[in-house]
């Protein structure tokens, strides 16, 4: 099924097209006010009728032309170049019909210089030069038949009969210079400008890549103050797993190392922390983990061995009821170590994205929602698998908020628009946070960045990502896939983990 991604991701060019925009309504304005003084000047100021006639005319057309245009350009990610060039064009017609009424050596032809300054910064280069020439070329003409004697200057503020031909010739050439001058600080202020707003996205880039960096350094630098050593339930037995050392801790429980008692078989258990036992709410989240880790089947996702009830008590000295839950030991790294040595491209991300969207697409199928993809709950096993991690906020056909109270649940730099605002979400809630792991993979940074996370919440459900090529070498059809998978509106996006695995090995393809 074709796709068409509601929303474009922003670059300098964008920026700069946007800037054209409001710099060409600005001028159309200015335009209006010169017309104006124009019409005022011909019935005041004594000149060539015909010549009166023809500027009126022309001025006349070039202003319902601009109010036309005016109102065009009020429409955002709307194409202008033909109404912009149209507009140049008349702009030319206006300027050299007036020229001719005031004097070919007059300061009259300063007006249509300026206007070069305003019309060659477009990014159409050929347009500009097309400008320029018509500008420039149509003055030196009639300028040559004047001092050639071939026709006389018809303007009321004409040439002198006592100014030699040198002389007008030079006045000429430093007119032509003024042309060429306003060209080229046009063109050159453009690659200006676009240098400026590269540089800047480099250094906001670097900002950003190193913010991530040391986010998940954090991350991990927490993981490892946490790990390693004994915890408080080492060496106790549970269900027929005996504990080791802590693998991990977090807000809702801790990860141990265990063995099986009769096999030796090796696990990961992890447990609800003591103190949230008496939260409801904490152990029902809990064992509506076991039950979803339980239910879908697939080998990208985290294999449970073993689950238990809040009624299972564990021997003395404990005797009080602690639900666990026993998974396949893995031994690999996450995607967030992973990503430590830089973007994650090539045959490796496309193994990644084609498991993860099985693993999606699988969960779907169980009614299940993960609602907190991202790269450290996504593991790389030793032997090339990757491994869907922690089912901790997971949705399992239940009303949203049941558990969370409407809140948004996740976390921010991967939540989906919809997820962002709280409302209840679907599988394409995963997709969408599949497409912001994919986004971090190629460019090195999250989608979006901001200052604290009520911003950053507001970004993901407002504003656009920067285009990946704003950060590297990335061809325009993994944008364009980017545009799919991060799509503000769910509708727009990829219907399955399957399709969107699908589209990514297409542009994939194309790329090579």
């Amino acid at each position: 099924m074709e796709r068409v991604a509601a929303t474009t991701l922003s670059c300098p060019a964008d920026a700069l097209r946007d800037e054209e925009v409001e710099r060409t309504r600005t001028f159309l304005r200015l335009g209006w006010l010169v017309a104006a003084g124009t019409v005022i000047a011909v019935l005041v100021v004594p000149g060539d009728r015909r010549i009166a006639a023809a500027l009126l005319a022309t001025v006349s057309l070039a202003v319902l032309g601009s109010l036309w245009l005016d109102r065009e350009l009020r429409t955002p990610g709307k194409p202008h170049v033909r109404g912009l060039d149209a507009l140049a064009f008349a702009a030319i017609a206006c300027g050299q019909l007036g020229i001719l009424y005031v004097g070919c050596f007059s300061a009259a032809p300063l007006i249509v210089a300026l206007g070069l300054l305003v019309f060659c910064r477009t990014e159409h280069r050929a347009s500009a030069i097309t400008v320029y020439l018509l500008a420039a070329g149509s003055h030196a003409v009639v300028a040559a038949l004047v001092i050639a004697g071939a026709i006389r200057d018809p303007g009321f503020y004409p040439v002198r009969l006592a100014c030699s031909i040198e002389a007008q010739i030079a006045g000429q050439l430093i007119l032509q210079q003024a042309y060429a001058i306003c060209f080229f600080l046009a063109r050159m202020t453009r690659k200006s400008s676009l240098r400026a707003i590269e540089d800047l996205q480099r250094a906001t880039r670097l900002a950003a890549q190193r913010d991530a960096q040391v986010a998940e350094l954090r991350l991990d630098l927490d993981r490892a103050q946490k790990i390693g050593g004994p915890g408080r339930f080492t060496g106790h037995v549970v269900g027929s797993w005996e504990l080791g050392a802590v693998l991990g801790r977090g807000a809702m429980g801790e990860v141990y190392e265990a063995t099986q008692v009769a096999t030796g078989r090796p696990a990961a258990v992890k447990l609800l922390r003591r103190e949230l036992l008496g939260d409801p709410r904490h152990v029902e989240r809990f064992l509506r983990e076991v039950r979803i880790a339980g239910s879908i089947d697939s080998p990208h996702v985290v294999k449970v061995l073993e689950a238990s009830s809040p009624l299972d008590l564990l021997p003395f000295p404990l005797p009080f009821p602690l639900p666990f839950l026993a998974m396949e030991r893995l031994r690999g790294k996450t995607l967030g170590e992973l990503l430590r040595a830089g973007p994650f491209t090539g045959p490796r991300l496309g193994a990644l994205v084609g498991q993860i969207a099985e693993a999606i697409d699988r969960a779907h199928a169980a009614g299940i929602v993960h609602r907190d993809l991202k790269p450290h709950n996504l593991f790389l096993t030793d032997d090339g698998t990757w491994k869907v991690l922690d089912f901790g906020v997971a949705l399992l056909g239940e009303p949203a908020g049941t558990l969370t109270r409407g809140a948004a649940v996740g976390t921010p730099a991967y939540m989906a628009p919809e997820q962002a605002r709280g409302e209840p979400v679907d599988h394409r809630a995963d997709l969408y946070a599949l497409g912001a792991v994919i986004y971090r993979c190629l460019t090195g940074r999250v989608p979006f960045v901001a200052r604290d996370t009520p911003a950053l919440l507001y970004a993901v459900v407002h504003i656009l990502p920067l285009r990946p090529s704003a950060f590297g070498p990335i061809s325009s059809h993994s944008e364009a896939f980017l545009q799919i998978a991060l799509a503000k509106a769910r509708d727009a996006r990829f219907d399955s983990g399957a399709e969107l695995a699908g589209a990514f090995a297409d542009f994939d393809t194309r790329e090579k």
